[in-house]
């Protein structure tokens, strides 16, 4: 392989494209750069180790950068939303379309998830009930549809205090994240916290 610089940087890139945790970790910045260096430049074969270390120490700073811009624009962005929280949700599954008052449903490939108060699935007949569920519905501002990432940076926010998002339904403006009913409290509080930036 060359010693040309750019054809070195050209190669680590693609590199990296093929191993995204590594290039999460350079984002992060939890990774050794000498290591990653010396790594890169045996698996390449015959490069310059110094040009390949000063390649991903660009990478990684221009990956930070750019999560950086991205995070703000997605904070500014759910500052503008409406945050609520629905509890005593009940999910109901069923393989077909039922005439039930939900509210949000989501047709997946095995059949309708239904999302009901739970006063109103005790009154039904159906057998596939699962009850102490809670729903934070975000009702956003339309450019949500221009954003990447903003469901990314939700999940990964509740995931941060170990808080799972069974079902998430996001469509146009609406984004229903369903939780567990004993995690609504923290999870409302990790929302806002975050969007405080």
């Amino acid at each position: 392989m060359s010693q040309n610089r750019y054809v070195i940087s050209k190669e680590v890139m693609i590199y990296l494209k093929r191993k995204p945790y590594v290039l999460e970790a350079l984002e992060q910045d939890i990774i050794n750069y000498s290591a990653l260096a010396r790594k890169i430049t045996k698996d390449l074969g015959d490069v310059n180790f110094e040009a390949v270390k000063t390649t991903i120490i660009r990478i990684a700073k221009d990956l930070r950068n750019k999560k950086m811009q991205r995070e703000l624009k997605i904070i500014k962005l759910l500052k503008k939303a409406d945050f609520s929280i629905n509890n005593k949700i009940a999910t109901i599954h069923h393989i077909s379309p039922l005439n039930i008052d939900s509210i949000a449903f989501s047709k997946t490939p095995s059949g309708y998830m239904y999302f009901v108060k739970e006063n109103i699935a005790e009154k039904s007949t159906f057998k596939k009930i699962d009850y102490g569920y809670a729903i934070i519905h975000i009702k956003s501002p339309k450019e949500i549809e221009d954003t990447p990432g903003v469901a990314a940076f939700l999940l990964s926010t509740l995931a941060s205090e170990n808080i799972n998002v069974v079902h998430l339904m996001d469509c146009r403006e609406d984004t229903f994240l369903v939780i567990k009913e004993f995690n609504a409290p923290l999870s409302f509080r990790v929302l806002s916290e975050a969007l405080r930036i």
